[in-house]
């Protein structure tokens, strides 16, 4: 974890989702991208105050992590994922290396941290989670807390430390043999996107609250299916191995009442993952069946194989969402390195 002026940088770990069924969501994952699932069983038990009981299991993205979340009660943690849908990213996870001094420097800066019942934090942010060992149910520890969400302009932030010995990421990063890790070949996930009304006050929060480090690339790749009109784009470097945030604000009115409205502020609307010939997977994906979009659900016309993205040279198409699990996911292909909008942003960064 870098350390900047004495202070601890979070590094951003994985990336939650919700999922109806962490079975499908993990068979496409895998069956279709070759992302793997880590065989660490967990989960939280029913008698949860906060969400009630949910099954989690971790998936290598090839880059950064993603956390699936199943609700298996009802209560808030079902009748969030009724609401949000099959599929959504909804929380980015921080991991930091000192829980009670991160409090301490939030608090310095005039931050009071909540938990995850969104009051003031409460206890030391502990969360007992149970894992099985060897056919064994052990607990494991963490402590979690969150950023308010007017701070942090709507997204669901969460900063967690985990103890060295019963820690479920611990446990996980202790056992990765190869055959748990994601092929090189498969695609890379590069980044995640967060839109907001304000890019300066979005940015802000990244850069001033979690001190990371911001990199600013004018133009950004058009998104059709967003109606976006004109938007404005900032990247946040994630401290975690090239992963990185890209931030959106529409700058026109037709932009701002359709994609907020519809999404709302601060939404986690998508991941970016690349490959070295979109067109190779293209083909992969018509093999198995699978037609690829522009964003809009409407298949790529006959002979199409990607959307160019003018001026930049950068290509990219989407999986339907019914066959992402609801999870929206763009892969791109970057174009020539002197006007990619990714190999501008690396060579600023």
């Amino acid at each position: 974890m870098r350390v900047n002026n004495g202070f601890n940088i979070p590094r951003l770990e994985h990336i939650a989702v919700w999922s109806e069924s962490i079975p499908e969501t993990e068979s496409f994952l895998e069956d279709v991208l070759g992302w793997k699932r880590h065989p660490v069983v967990f989960g939280v038990s029913e008698d949860n105050s906060v969400f009630g009981g949910m099954e989690l299991a971790f998936v290598d993205a090839n880059g950064l992590w993603l956390e699936l979340v199943q609700p298996t009660t009802e209560g808030p943690g079902m009748d969030f994922l009724r609401e949000k849908g099959n599929g959504s990213l909804v929380e980015l996870d921080f991991e930091i290396d000192d829980f009670d001094k991160n409090v301490d420097e939030m608090k310095a800066r005039g931050v009071d941290l909540i938990g995850m019942d969104g009051v003031p934090l409460q206890g030391g942010g502990y969360l007992h989670e149970w894992v099985e060992v060897d056919g064994r149910i052990e607990r494991g520890d963490e402590r979690l807390s969150y950023l308010p969400f007017e701070l942090a302009r709507g997204t669901s932030i969460e900063l967690f430390w985990e103890d060295p010995e019963t820690g479920v990421v611990v446990r996980r990063d202790r056992d990765l043999r190869p055959e748990y890790k994601s092929p090189a070949s498969s695609p890379r996930l590069d980044s995640v996107v967060v839109i907001g009304e304000d890019l300066e006050k979005l940015a802000a929060f990244y850069t001033e609250i979690l001190r990371l480090e911001r990199i600013d690339v004018p133009e950004g790749l058009a998104r059709p299916w967003m109606a976006l009109g004109n938007s404005s784009h900032a990247w946040i470097n994630g401290n975690s191995d090239s992963i990185w945030i890209e931030l959106i604000a529409p700058t026109s009115s037709n932009g701002q009442a359709g994609v907020l409205s519809t999404h709302g502020e601060g939404t986690i609307l998508e991941l970016l993952a690349e490959v070295d010939s979109i067109d190779d997977f293209h083909d992969q994906m018509s093999r198995k069946g699978i037609r690829m979009t522009a964003g809009d659900g409407v298949p790529l016309p006959d002979g199409e194989k990607a959307v160019l993205n003018a001026g930049s040279g950068d290509r990219f198409c989407y999986f339907p969402l019914d066959v992402s699990k609801g999870m929206r996911i763009m892969i791109f292909e970057r174009g020539p390195a002197e006007t990619s909008v990714f190999s501008k942003r690396d060579a600023a960064g």
